[in-house]
Order: structure tokens, then C-alpha cells, then sequence
């Protein structure tokens, strides 16, 4: 292949219409083509940039926001619910990695995950929501001081040979994160020569990712995984628990990183999938979801506003960091068992929606050893009974009677279906 011009066409075949006027009697056709300009990608001969998140629900809210596609497990019930949203499918292959056990060194084993990988496109390789297969996520990435196997990117740039046998209609690529990440695209570029484009997860670092992606990648790229700043790059406490952003402060976040690092390069970069277009658990049970108790939160309005050019109707409320009186920095507040504290909360909203306001103290979210993006932590529980009142922006609470490490956590929802929120972590002490 030439990098002058990298050419895919879907064949043609019956399927339903999408809400963005594709011909419901075919299959989009999709190309990934470089031009004098730079990469771009099209669909159906016109120019598509990818306005994605990363998730498995909620995808009519994401088409309503102006998104166009999602990064998703390829499930026939994912694929046909993002196809009824007109949503195009950056579709997860199941290949899994030395953390999960495999060991490159064993063939029967990589023929085994190749039989199940290629069934599976197989079987979804002719679905009008498939835009692009991805070869496994971070498989570089094991916890601990262990590093992959040297012959891993080779092993991934055959299973995407063995892909392509079966299927010339899709282009196919890999996801990394940005340990390493000057050596490790470099030699991605010289071992995966027959992936069609890099799949990058980036946070606080995604200034120097893209730069160094358009000096070492000779594809284009998409951002595959982004958002606010990561728990393993942000300030900690003295006891080593990660400060997390508010609400409002990861949509600051979000709308400088889209608009100065992903939106302005426009000569490799795909577009992005932000994450997480659902709620989970690590670190905290809301450091990545942009959803929180089923509501939406001021990142999804800022990503909207982006993606569809205007603001909604309503917008979610704004918060400050919540404060425990006496305590002016957050990494070092240390409470008695026991003993009564207070603290309060600012928090706005755009349209003067009266907040139904919630606090809440649970302890600190152990991370087992091995956990790899929160798959092995167990959501903390709030502790009854320890908060005076727990509907006021001002509350009197009482410390945990055990010591160990908390968070105060607060929100503020609008009842318009949005959500602000936010936490300060406490350390109890026995002095």
C-alpha cells in the first residue's frame, strides 16, 4: 500500500436506514485516503470526522449531542443500537493480553485467540455500523515491573494480515497508551505496517502525544480514549490519594484539550472518542464517567457545544471544590475520630434551577494489586449517619470513628437531567 492513497470500499448490501441519510439499501462505503492537506476519512465519498465517545449505553443522547460514532465492543445488540442512532462503530475486537494470561511464545494459544478473533469479524465484518476493527487496547500494558513481549506488535501486525484475508472493507488498528510512547510508536511503525491507522488513549498528556504521532507515525491517528486528567497525574495527598477535578473543572479540561490538541491537527488526526459515555469505577465511582447517577454532567454540554455548534437549551450547574472548614489545603486534611467538622459548597447554575444538593463520606477505594483500569475495584458505599442535615450547600458532619482514608463527596443536581459534582479525600488519625 502506498501512503498516497489507502482506499477501502464496503461492498453493497440490504440493511436499514440511519438518521443521517445514509442509502438504507447499502452499506456505507468508507476510505481512509491521504491528500495534499493530510489524512482524512470518507464515507460515501464525503469527508467524515469522527465525533465519538467511548461506551455501550445511552447512544441516542449521544447522537442528539452531535456525536457521529462510538468506540464499542462488536456485539450484535451494540452494533444494531449504534446503527437505529446512525452512529458509525470503531468496533473492539476481543483480544486479549499478557495481563490477561496469553503468552505470545505459546502458539496454540495465539492460533486459538486468532480463530476467535476472526470469527467474530466474520460474523460482523458486513454490518452497515462497522467503521473500523481494533486489535486489542494497551496490550503493551501489564501492572507491575514487567514488559511485554519484544515480538507483541509483530504478533498484532498478523492478526491484522490474517483480518484483512477476510475482510478488505475495514481498516484495522491497534489502541496504546502513552507509557513509553517516543520508542513505542517508533517501533509500531517498523513491526505493525499493516495497520491503517493508530488508536491513541491520552489525558493530562495529550499535548506531547499528537506531536510526537505526527513525527514518528507515518498513518493518521485517532484519539481513541481522552478526557480529564488522569488519577496517575494529578497532585496527591500526604497519604497518597489522587486529588480529583471537579465537574466543572474536567469540562475546563475537556474544551481546552478538544479545541487546542485534537481539533487543531487537522493533517493527522481522525477526530477522538472521549471517555466515558457511561459511569464506572476507578479510582472513584466519578472520576471518568461523564454521566453521573444517570445524569448528564457539564462535560457532555461542553462536548455538544463542540461537536453541534450551540450550547443546550439547559445546561448543567457549575461547582467549586468543596471545602472543610479550617482545612485550606486539600492534600493534607487530617480529622479525629469522631469528632464534628463542617463544611460547605458553592455551586451555580446557568438558568437559576433551584439544585437538589447531596453529600455523602465513604472510604477510600482500595486498589488490589493487579487492577488494570479499575477491573478489580469495588465500589465504596456511603457511611450512614455521619451527616447532619446531608441536603445543605453547609453541613456539620462527624469523622469516620475508624482512622484510615475518606472522601467527602457532594452533588448538585439541576432536575433537568444534569449533575454537578465533587470530593475532598480526609485521612482520619488516632493522635
Amino acid at each position: 500500500m502506498t501512503r498516497s492513497s489507502v482506499v477501502w470500499v464496503l461492498l453493497a448490501c440490504p440493511c436499514c436506514a440511519t438518521s443521517d441519510g445514509v442509502d438504507s439499501g447499502r452499506v456505507p462505503s468508507w476510505r481512509i485516503e491521504k491528500t495534499t492537506n493530510g489524512w482524512r476519512a470518507l464515507r460515501d465519498g464525503k469527508p467524515f470526522y469522527i465525533k465519538g465517545a467511548v461506551g455501550w449505553n445511552r447512544f441516542d443522547v449521544l447522537r442528539g449531542c452531535g456525536g457521529n460514532a462510538v468506540r464499542t465492543w462488536a456485539r450484535k445488540t451494540l452494533l444494531d443500537a449504534a446503527h437505529e442512532q446512525g452512529l458509525a462503530v470503531m468496533a473492539n475486537l476481543p483480544v486479549r493480553g499478557e495481563r490477561d494470561g496469553v503468552d505470545w511464545e505459546d502458539a496454540g494459544q495465539v492460533a486459538e485467540q486468532q480463530r476467535r478473533v476472526l470469527a467474530v469479524v466474520e460474523e460482523f465484518k458486513d454490518h452497515p455500523a462497522i467503521m473500523f476493527w481494533a486489535i486489542g487496547n494497551e496490550l503493551d500494558h501489564i501492572p507491575g515491573p514487567r514488559t511485554h513481549h519484544p515480538d507483541l506488535w509483530k504478533r498484532l501486525n498478523d492478526l491484522a494480515i490474517a483480518i484483512k484475508r477476510i475482510d478488505k472493507h475495514h481498516p484495522v488498528m491497534t489502541v496504546v497508551g502513552t507509557g513509553r510512547f517516543e520508542r513505542k510508536v517508533q517501533q509500531i511503525a517498523r513491526e505493525c505496517t499493516a495497520m491503517d491507522l493508530l488508536g491513541i488513549n491520552c489525558y493530562g498528556d495529550i499535548d506531547s502525544v499528537t506531536r510526537l504521532s505526527r513525527e514518528y507515525w507515518p498513518k493518521p491517528y485517532a484519539i481513541t480514549e481522552w478526557g480529564p486528567t488522569g488519577h496517575w497525574q494529578v497532585p496527591q495527598t500526604k497519604w497518597r490519594a489522587p486529588l480529583e477535578q471537579t465537574s466543572s473543572e474536567k469540562a475546563k479540561a475537556i474544551a481546552q484539550r478538544y479545541e487546542r490538541y485534537i481539533l487543531a491537527d487537522r493533517t493527522h488526526c481522525l477526530g477522538s472518542f472521549v471517555f466515558y459515555w457511561s459511569e464506572k469505577q476507578e479510582t472513584t465511582h466519578t472520576w471518568y464517567g461523564l454521566f453521573c447517577s444517570g445524569l448528564r454532567t457539564e462535560s457532555i454540554d461542553v462536548m455538544q457545544r463542540f461537536w453541534s455548534e450551540a450550547w443546550p437549551a439547559n445546561r448543567a450547574p457549575l461547582i467549586q471544590r468543596p471545602a472543610i472548614e479550617g482545612f485550606s489545603d486539600p492534600r493534607s486534611v487530617l480529622l479525629q475520630p469522631a469528632k464534628t467538622y463542617r463544611a460547605a459548597i458553592k455551586v451555580t447554575d446557568p438558568e437559576a434551577d433551584p439544585l437538589t444538593i447531596t453529600w455523602d463520606i465513604r472510604p477510600e477505594v482500595e486498589i488490589p494489586p493487579g487492577s488494570y483500569a479499575g477491573s478489580k475495584e469495588k465500589r465504596a458505599q456511603p457511611i450512614a449517619g455521619l451527616i447532619r442535615e446531608p441536603t445543605r450547600p453547609r453541613i456539620d458532619f462527624t469523622a469516620p470513628k475508624t482512622p484510615g482514608a475518606y472522601r467527602l463527596f457532594v452533588t448538585a443536581a439541576d432536575g433537568h437531567g444534569h449533575v454537578a459534582y465533587g470530593n475532598v479525600p480526609f485521612l482520619v488519625v488516632d493522635e
